[in-house]
């Protein structure tokens, strides 16, 4: 509404200029823990940390704001950059040793799989002797 007036739907600084953003995320379970994806483009796995403490996953990086000619004048801006941190609540049954994470096209999975709630007991016998 207050965008019509002005030309390529040019707001005074671009209605989402500079604004941080926080990545898209889903996450779903199998049967042998939870794995989480989060949006990422433009970021580089150098600008990403994860960090597990107790029950939680803090995923957090930042995204520069990328200018690619000097002499431009944007129009309008909706991608957003600058920081962001997430963070996940996960089940208390998590391995922390074997969480992996990869990025790939701009996606970041990050598999949080559960320790093994069995374990097979051996069952000890004597020998009886006649």
């Amino acid at each position: 509404m207050f965008e019509t007036h002005r030309p390529y739907g040019r707001s005074e600084t671009g209605f989402l200029a500079g604004r941080s953003f926080r990545p898209a995320a889903n996450i779903y379970e199998t049967s042998s823990g939870i794995t989480i994806t989060l949006d990422v483009p433009g970021i580089s796995r150098e600008d990403i940390d994860l960090k597990i403490e107790g029950n939680r996953l803090t995923v957090s990086g930042k995204r520069d704001f990328i200018r690619d000619h000097a002499d431009e004048e944007f129009v309008r801006l909706e991608r957003g950059f600058g920081s962001f941190k997430r963070i996940f609540e996960i089940p208390g049954d998590v391995d922390h040793d074997r969480v992996t994470a990869k990025l790939e096209q701009g996606v970041l999975m990050v598999d949080v799989p559960r320790r093994e709630s069995r374990r097979e007991i051996r069952v000890e016998s004597e020998e009886w002797q006649k």
